[in-house]
């Protein structure tokens, strides 16, 4: 098998999905056999937004020949990776260069997991919902549009409220009686607003 690692790895974090890795090619003496590529195993350390540590899978992507450098896409947003790279002949891989440590920025986030519209009454509902299952980063807000929607399906004025992050639920006031309203709903980090999801709910027509 080879005898050395690849020298001089470095890591460039493209976006938060995605980073281009490059290494100086092994002195050919030192393959001891035919060239036949770099492996570069990697494996995410952690999300940055969740502490949970969970079982590390680790991933291996082949890049044949000479090269002397690989993109590695499908990385998750802000979350922390290692990485190493070695060198293969027909006989099997040599020794890994130093795990490599990058980070990827954040993203955009999942929608919210829920949204639920309970307790109306004449001129109010409340909603509840739940954060998203990915938040690809540190919520920076919710944002809740609403509109009514009369007996032909034609919607009336949108109305935009946002919310901090850190709250869970929503009494909304003012409302119209024995009205249906559509939701619109989605969490933001400071990179952008992530998918929505959607609800529709009626205040009530008399007590």
């Amino acid at each position: 098998v080879p005898m050395v690692a690849p020298g001089n790895v470095q890591v460039h974090v493209i976006n938060s999905t995605l980073a281009k890795v490059h290494w100086d090619p092994v002195p050919l003496k030192t393959v001891r056999g035919h060239l036949q590529g770099y492996k570069v195993y990697y494996w995410k350390v952690q999300s940055l937004s969740r502490r949970n540590r969970r079982h590390v899978e680790k991933k291996i992507l082949t890049f044949r020949g000479n090269k002397t450098f690989g993109m590695l896409p499908g990385l998750e947003p802000y979350s922390s990776y290692k990485l190493n790279v070695r060198v293969i002949n027909g006989k099997g891989e040599g020794p890994a260069s130093p795990d490599k440590v990058f980070k990827t920025p954040e993203g955009v986030p999942s929608s919210p997991s829920f949204l639920k519209i309970i307790n109306p009454t004449l001129d109010s509902l409340t909603l509840e919902w739940g954060s998203p299952t990915h938040p690809n980063g540190v919520l920076t807000s919710y944002i809740l549009k609403f509109q009514p929607i009369n007996n032909t399906h034609e919607l009336g004025p949108l109305v935009e409220i946002r919310i901090p992050a850190n709250e869970s639920s929503l009494i909304l006031k003012n409302l119209n009686y024995s009205t249906r309203y559509k939701f619109y709903f989605n969490a933001q980090t400071s990179v952008g607003s992530g998918s929505q999801i959607t609800e529709e709910a009626i205040t009530i027509m008399d007590e």
